[in-house]
């Protein structure tokens, strides 16, 4: 039996990620930078995990054809993840979740070189 997520499982699963992300930071006061900066670790954790459930589920994958989509979809979420943290970015440069931003740049460019590397 060969199971795992499909990409709308991986989409659900990070736009839950996003969607807590955007709560948690309504609720923190404007002028406070430490919370912002944990939250934006926080995020960057959470790719993380989706990523490392993405490369679980590549090495199950038999076709490279199917490899290329899982990155193609990491890319994808790699795309939201770091919007949300350039908007954080941009409301509150003082918190320095930049370091997040450019880490999940980094890793979106490593997805996609694994997508390309597979089609």
């Amino acid at each position: 039996m060969k199971e795992c997520l499909t990409d709308s499982d991986l989409l659900e699963l990070s736009n839950g990620s996003l969607t807590s992300f955007e709560r948690r930071l309504a609720s923190i006061p404007a002028g406070l930078a430490a919370p912002f900066h944990d939250e934006a670790r926080q995020l960057e954790t959470e790719l993380l995990t989706v990523y490392r459930v993405v490369v679980l589920c590549t090495k199950r994958e038999e076709s490279l054809d199917s490899v290329s989509k899982w990155w193609e979809t990491m890319v994808r979420v790699c795309d939201e993840f770091s919007a949300q943290l350039n908007r954080l970015v941009r409301a509150h440069p003082a918190c320095g979740a930049e370091q997040y931003y450019d880490r999940v740049l980094e890793l979106r460019s490593k997805c996609l070189r694994l997508q390309k590397m597979h089609s």
